[in-house]
């Protein structure tokens, strides 16, 4: 046998140690184009553009697939000959209103249902704020509530073979992420996830690099999106910190998903914005 040389052997030892690469996948929502897409031809000539412009795959509202959730087979073969695949279907629920809680909890098993039939992941769930009491304070009993009911509505999506990722808005985000802390806290890691909005992020002054360097093992995807002020802008055309995200899922080795989430502009194209997007994270983030 040909004796391999010692350096190469090293290096091959080395590169077998090495853990691999972190694997990050980018998607888009369909928000962009507007909010949901009940026109058929519409969202598919959206994939269209979202593959031609080298997204892996989409979320979008659950109200864009409501009508083909009794056959969703058909639209499944559509989004698997594109090559984008659904990412998961999102839908508010209000957990903590008690005499809604039955209600939204059907709501959430019919949605991941589909999410299921459409071959989706996960369900991307948004709750309302936990209000606080008179000093202050998350209103504990509140709290309690909802992190119970994501749970369950957790148990649902983990039956059925998905997940149940948690999205925040501004409110949640707010006093460095204790909301979101506190429910990440009060849950199974096996139940629930979060989906970490970064524009909402950037606008409570959260400083996402940390949290995710602490939390990421609980984070399953990103929404991304800039900002100027308090306007959203074009990716790479505002002041959220994009790089800095980039260097820390690097530097973490996070696997996921991040996905573009931003709403249409007036002066510039839906198709614009998510082509221009998508460059923007492949030259500037390295995805």
């Amino acid at each position: 046998m040909t004796e391999l040389p010692r350096r190469d052997f090293l290096g091959g030892l080395l590169a077998a140690a090495a853990p691999p690469p972190a694997r990050i996948r980018v998607g888009c929502q369909t928000r962009v184009y507007g909010v949901p897409i009940r026109d058929t031809r519409k969202l598919l000539s959206i994939l269209d553009d979202l593959r031609a412009a080298g997204y892996q795959g989409f979320e979008t509202n659950f109200a864009s697939l409501e009508a083909s959730f009794a056959d969703p087979a058909p639209l499944r073969a559509e989004f698997e000959r594109r090559a984008v695949p659904l990412i998961g279907l999102h839908l508010g629920a209000r957990l903590t209103q008690p005499d809604q809680i039955e209600k939204e909890q059907a709501r959430i098993e019919r949605v991941a249902r589909a999410v299921k039939g459409f071959g989706g992941t996960h369900l991307v769930l948004s709750g309302s704020g936990i209000p606080t009491t008179a000093d202050g304070k998350l209103d504990l009993e509140i709290l309690k509530r909802k992190a119970r009911e994501f749970s369950r509505a957790g148990k649902i999506c983990r039956d059925l073979g998905i997940r149940l990722a948690s999205h925040n808005h501004l409110q949640e985000t707010e006093r460095d992420g204790e909301e979101m802390i506190a429910v990440l806290s009060a849950t199974d890691p096996q139940l629930v996830s979060l989906l970490l909005d970064i524009g909402y992020a950037h606008l409570a002054r959260l400083d996402a690099p940390a949290f995710i360097k602490k939390f990421g093992a609980r984070i399953d995807g990103f929404h991304v999106r800039d900002y100027r002020g308090k306007q959203e802008a074009p990716m790479g055309q505002g002041e959220v910190d994009l790089r800095g995200l980039a260097r820390a899922l690097a530097e973490t080795r996070w696997a996921g998903w991040v996905i573009l989430e931003m709403n249409t502009m007036r002066e510039v194209s839906s198709r614009d914005l998510a082509a221009g997007a998508r460059a923007y994270m492949k030259k500037e983030m390295n995805f």
